[in-house]
């Protein structure tokens, strides 16, 4: 009885303390589970987007691989309840310190940060310019672009707070004839025209007032 008792608690205690191991007697203390193999992989369940989508109150951590694009490993990072299917991204390419992304748009809700030296800088950036032979209202795309002008158009302002805090774009008047601002702006001179051919002005939102500054005339 007693040979009986010790079995059954030399077994009990292997399974509370042992691992498994295919393709290996001897699977590593750390891992629950080792595969070991030199010639095959492990393959996951693969399953297209809507199949996925299916799958009922999924695990937080589980984890498929998703055949229909943009295909990857995709990983539930939400709850059973409310799944976050994310995928493990593969798009960003690693060299030394560096790395890049060539596939689509980069952003962020954050903020971006840098180094703050003298030395830092951004590279590889052109600017946007838009050429402008009517007139039209300035607007939210025109942000942080050069708008060249090609004929004696007016460019009027929004109303105070359609544009956000910091918003700019510089016009240059291409043409001889003069660019006109329309709307309730602000600058020294009260001036609302370019100054000539050539002639370059920026139009910045501050604190709840357009100005606009530059080589201007009336």
């Amino acid at each position: 009885m007693k040979k009986i008792q010790l079995f059954v608690l030399l077994i009990f205690s292997y399974q509370m303390i042992a691992q498994t191991g295919i393709g290996t007697t001897t699977p590593d203390t750390s891992a629950k589970l080792e595969i070991a193999s030199i010639a095959k992989g492990l393959l996951l369940p693969r399953m297209n987007a809507a199949q996925r989508g299916l799958i009922s109150t999924p695990a937080n951590g589980l984890l498929v691989y998703q055949t229909d694009a943009p295909t990857g490993f995709y990983v539930n990072t939400g709850t059973s309840a409310s799944p976050v299917w994310t995928r493990v991204n593969m798009d960003w390419t690693r060299s030394g310190n560096d790395i890049s992304y060539t596939s689509g748009n980069v952003s962020t809700t954050g903020n971006l940060t840098g180094g703050n030296v003298a030395s830092s800088k951004l590279s590889g950036f052109v600017a946007n310019v838009s050429s402008e032979a009517s007139s039209r209202t300035i607007a939210l795309g025109d942000n942080g672009m050069t708008l060249k002008c090609t004929a004696g158009v007016t460019l009027t302002l929004p109303a105070v707070g359609t544009l956000p805090e910091g918003f700019n774009c510089m016009v240059m008047q291409h043409s001889f004839n003069q660019v006109s601002f329309s709307g309730t702006f602000s600058n020294r001179n009260s001036f609302t025209k370019t100054a000539g051919q050539y002639a370059i002005a920026t139009v910045f939102y501050i604190g709840g007032v357009y100005i606009i500054s530059g080589e201007m005339s009336n």
